[in-house]
């Protein structure tokens, strides 16, 4: 099973090993960090919307629409009572293609996006302690 491991390096900053990967998250100064990287809630975003936009490309090169500078672009809100993102809306671009009549595919298609799937089906999520 593969792992991602987050590792606490102060205040409010931590390290993401990520296969060959390391990524820096903290939080904003208002939240006690001091805005060294991405929060974890941006990163939720962006994987959501990366997903999206590589489904959607997938599909595009496969059905022969150019996907050159193909972009998607997600905002959200975030909510209270429960605290949560909420509102989320992806607007798929693609400028140098023309989807035509394949434009409900193309969105099926980013619809099928791994990281959408798992949101919409609500997995649960285990969480324990070691000593």
């Amino acid at each position: 099973m593969p792992e991602i491991t987050v590792k606490h390096v102060g205040d409010m900053a931590f390290e993401t090993h990520i296969g060959n990967h390391k990524l820096t998250i903290d939080l904003p100064p208002e939240n006690n960090g001091k805005d060294r990287g991405p929060t974890p809630p941006q990163l939720f975003i962006a994987s959501l919307s990366s997903c999206i936009a590589a489904f959607a490309a997938s599909y595009c090169n496969n059905a022969g629409i150019n996907s050159e500078e193909l972009s998607v672009t997600l905002s959200y809100d975030k909510l209270t009572n429960p605290t949560l993102l909420g509102n989320l809306k992806a607007v798929i671009k693609i400028p140098k293609g023309d989807a035509g009549k394949r434009e409900k595919a193309v969105i099926r298609a980013a619809e099928h996006c791994l990281i959408h799937e798992t949101i919409r089906s609500s997995p649960a999520i285990e969480i324990t302690l070691e000593k």
